[in-house]
């Protein structure tokens, strides 16, 4: 395998970057008591320390994986593997200082992603901060421009996180700071399930009965990927504690092959083993760089199941509206009323299916998920 174009160049400038930050604290440190605090080294403040460390972590990762794949052009020298707990410690100081952007009661969240099944489809939705709607796209096939298709939300639809950003929002910002803490609050908070996923009879029809039990290791990862998947703006602090939940999970690890994301993106990979009969394997994808959430994927008898991935996020005024864009013709504009099941059930095994499929927030917008 040959080493990727510019890959070494980047690692150099990474060490460099390294040695100085530790030249200039020894020196910092010999020299404390006569320097003034207003001539200390930049390196010294927090958020240029942590981001030198993430860099490096992400740079130390990658030689690994170039150093071990026996390719006869790498000449990379052995380096210090990291560990899952170490990948997701840096994961959680980047996510710490991520933007906390809160939305308007009126307007709406973007996003775009990308969702692989038997084939790959890669689409936009909307939904309102409050909760109240939600839109995607609709092609009619004709070579027109696609219509913004705005839904009521079902008000009697069992709540889940993702449903509604500002209740999702608010009920994030309750949870603790503290790993341990969030880790138990998640496991026993029905609203956090992963279990309410739409694909969960997907993920689990085949391999038991129903899902998991809620405090069991993996049902533990998949509430917290579950979170990771389906609110695209996690408050920042609660981000890095999630992060650092999936590190005190039994079973966690750090994927030493490479590996890409729905979306073709290559990166970290953290993955969980069910160790159910069929095999069920779980990833996490994150950004090499910046550790940023990129998707998920489920593996069952070694061939994938489901992967997804977020491409975009944003916030904007308007359904059908893209970040920096302007507000769509009205006239592409439709609004559709989703009709309402019983109180507390979905609709009925034996009723045909709906005309239409209301989509969940990150599956293909407007098609069935299979």
């Amino acid at each position: 395998m040959n080493t990727p174009t510019g890959f070494k160049q980047r690692l150099g400038a990474e060490l460099a970057v390294l040695e100085r930050a530790r030249a200039e604290r020894a020196a910092e440190e010999t020299s404390r008591a006569d320097a003034p605090v207003t001539a200390r080294r930049v390196l010294a403040r927090p958020g240029v320390r942590r981001t030198a460390w993430a860099g490096l972590a992400a740079c130390t990762v990658a030689t690994a994986l170039v150093a071990t794949s026996g390719g006869r052009g790498t000449q990379t020298a052995p380096v210090r593997t990291m560990t899952v707990a170490q990948v997701l410690d840096a994961a959680a100081l980047n996510a710490a200082q991520g933007p906390d952007e809160k939305p308007g009661t009126h307007q709406w969240v973007y996003t775009r992603t990308v969702v692989c099944m038997d084939d790959c489809v890669r689409d936009p939705s909307w939904k309102r901060y409050d909760g109240a709607e939600h839109a995607f796209l609709r092609t009619s096939g004709t070579g027109s421009r696609p219509a913004v298709v705005v839904e009521d939300l079902n008000p009697q639809k069992p709540e889940k996180v993702g449903d509604r950003p500002r209740d999702t929002r608010e009920a994030l910002s309750r949870l603790p700071t503290d790993p341990r803490e969030l880790l138990a609050r998640v496991s026993t908070d029905p609203f956090f399930g992963a279990e309410a996923d739409p694909l969960a009879a997907l993920r689990h029809s085949e391999a038991r009965p129903e899902p998991p039990a809620a405090d069991t290791p993996g049902a533990q990862f998949a509430r917290i990927l579950y979170i990771l998947q389906n609110e695209p703006s996690i408050p920042p602090r609660i981000n890095a504690a999630l992060y650092r939940a999936l590190a005190l999970i039994p079973g966690t690890e750090l994927v030493g092959t490479p590996m890409r994301d729905a979306a073709g993106r290559p990166g970290l990979t953290i993955a969980f083993d069910v160790h159910d009969r069929l095999h069920t394997r779980e990833y996490l994808f994150l950004d090499a760089r910046t550790y940023a959430y990129h998707g998920t994927r489920t593996d069952r008898n070694s061939g994938r199941l489901l992967s997804a991935s977020r491409l975009a996020v944003g916030i904007v005024d308007h359904p059908g509206q893209f970040p920096g864009g302007t507000a769509p013709d009205p006239s592409r504009v439709v609004r559709e009323s989703v009709p309402a099941s019983s109180p507390g059930r979905g609709p009925s095994a034996d009723a045909p299916p709906a005309p239409k499929t209301v989509p969940v927030p990150w599956a293909p917008q407007g098609r069935r998920a299979r």
